[in-house]
């Protein structure tokens, strides 16, 4: 039977084992798009609160910045994103790459404990472990090396 959507009393229920093909989340504050994550796949967790992502990129376009990853998970209920495989972020003036992520999507927060790289025109930091704010307030915690060039 189809039907319009309008008869749909809004609970949408995913069952074990369940997936989702191409699947865009956007979340949005007075119209606009805060961040928007897509992915190719989502496989829902038995109990509904976490998707196993695959082909992940996130979008945060007042920062101009997309976060590239090959899989990681979204837990439904607190907007986080985590992986631990490489994430790559690209903005307009760098780069950044690193072997892990948790990004508390909500508040705009990213950490890694793991290896990172900076890099734009004319320089290169490197080092262990990171946070940054949602103000885009980077600090790289250890074992900082940083390359300037002309």
């Amino acid at each position: 039977m189809l039907g319009t959507g309008k008869d749909m009393n809004g609970d949408f229920k995913i069952s074990m084992g369940s997936f989702i093909e191409d699947i865009t989340i956007t979340q949005k504050k007075n119209g606009l798009p805060v961040w928007t994550l897509s992915a190719g796949k989502a496989n829902f967790s038995e109990d509904e609160s976490q998707a196993q992502l695959s082909n992940v990129n996130i979008v945060l376009p007042e920062n101009g910045v997309v976060l590239y990853a090959d899989r990681g998970v979204y837990n439904l209920s607190d907007r986080s994103f985590t992986t631990d495989s490489v994430v790559k972020a690209e903005a307009k003036d760098y780069t950044i790459t690193t072997d892990s992520l948790n990004y508390d999507i909500s508040s705009g927060k990213i950490k890694t404990d793991g290896r990172i790289v900076v890099e734009g025109k004319g320089f290169r930091v490197e080092g262990m472990g990171m946070k940054s704010d949602s103000a885009q307030e980077v600090k790289i915690l250890r074992d900082v090396k940083a390359t300037f060039n002309r």
